[in-house]
């Protein structure tokens, strides 16, 4: 049995079609159109932003942004902040939401840490200036999306035909990685230092592709993976850790060549293992759009993915690992403040942003042509 968690406990049989999560569209549809409804004329303008291709649907930055685009959560009264979090629960799972709370919680540690160490920025880590966006008119057939960003937390979600839907790029972080009894992401970095530390001296040789992580993603915040991508020399908000060329050469993304261990060279417990990493992250989302990625990803062929270490593999010291497959990317990071500033993200090359979705759909409703970029 595969191993699951949280909204990955579905059976996972489907119809076969890619990316299909009619009941998850419609229940997204439904809370989207609700909390814009609770809005005022002026909330919804800055709310809803139109449907395009391209543009700045694919903004998406977890940083301590200065300036944010869309609507904050702490703009809106009680009423509407309840509607908000009520399109939150309709698009991830319960385990998934309460990374989510937990994440934008920790701000308020982050704030007061910050208030000491660098009070002129302190205001930027508020869980009220996460901003939703909504991107063209829920429960058409015709393509819209939504998403909440803020510092550490980044959701996208595309949805065509009102049941075909895409559920990245999809960013959780935390900083501190850990404080008191809150740990949101522990439990994938847990995941992470089991499997390494499962493998046989010789898979072990081939995962860990270098001694120093990356300072961030392999692929940081591009609005769309490329056949490569090099990590930066340094995260801009820490600078206390770089790399140089060579070592970002060694750490890069190649879309074609996955790097670490592969999944053919694991014995059938240590495959489960790995197909049970990546389930966790797809168990942020709800049962059913779980299911839909998961079997993607076993339809593809498990023996295809492939991780990859870079750092220590002692819990507590900085570090990084990847998992690869075809159409599958998932990066985590614990590299700042000496392994104590979380960052993990689930993308799709080939759908990110509904990519895949919106060329199928396009193909079937619009023979003659695709919208403007």
């Amino acid at each position: 049995m595969i191993p699951t968690n949280g909204g990955a406990e579905a059976a996972m049989a489907t119809s076969g079609e890619p990316y299909l999560a009619p009941e998850t569209a419609a229940r997204m549809a439904a809370a989207a159109t609700a909390f814009m409804a609770g809005l005022d004329e002026a909330q919804r303008s800055v709310l809803d932003n139109g449907f395009e291709l391209d543009g700045v649907r694919r903004d998406w930055s977890y940083l301590p942004e200065p300036v944010r685009d869309g609507l904050p959560i702490g703009s809106l009264s009680d009423p509407q902040r309840k509607l908000a979090h009520q399109l939150i629960v309709a698009s991830v799972s319960m385990p998934g939401y309460a990374k989510v709370v937990s994440i934008m919680a920790m701000e308020h540690v982050r704030r007061a840490l910050m208030l000491a160490a660098a009070p002129a920025i302190a205001h930027l880590f508020d869980p009220g200036r996460y901003c939703f966006r909504v991107f063209g008119t829920p429960g058409r057939s015709e393509p819209w999306g939504w998403q909440l960003a803020g510092h550490h937390v980044v959701l996208n979600f595309t949805v065509t035909g009102g049941r075909y839907l895409s559920p990245t790029p999809c960013m959780l972080g935390s900083v501190p990685a850990g404080f008191g009894t809150l740990a949101p992401l522990a439990d994938d970095e847990e995941r992470g230092y089991a499997f390494v530390n499962s493998l046989s001296q010789a898979q072990r040789a081939a995962a860990v592709i270098y001694d120093r992580p990356p300072p961030d993603f392999a692929t940081r915040i591009v609005p769309r993976i490329g056949a490569v991508e090099l990590p930066d020399h340094v995260f801009e908000p820490e600078p206390d850790y770089t790399i140089d060329d060579t070592e970002r050469s060694i750490l890069s993304y190649v879309r074609d060549g996955p790097k670490g261990v592969p999944g053919s060279a694991l014995d059938s417990r240590r495959l489960d293992a790995l197909v049970g990493l990546v389930a966790g992250f797809a168990g942020r989302l709800p049962a059913e759009v779980a299911a839909a990625e998961l079997d993607r990803v076993l339809a593809a062929g498990a023996e295809h993915l492939a991780f990859a270490w870079a750092g220590s593999t002692a819990p507590g010291e900085r570090h990084y690992y990847r998992v690869q497959g075809p159409d599958l990317l998932i990066e985590l990071d614990n590299t700042q403040g000496g392994g104590n500033h979380i960052h993990s993200v689930w993308r799709n090359p080939a759908n990110d942003f509904g990519d895949d979705i919106l060329a199928a759909h396009y193909r079937a409703d619009h023979p003659a042509g695709h919208p403007a970029r």
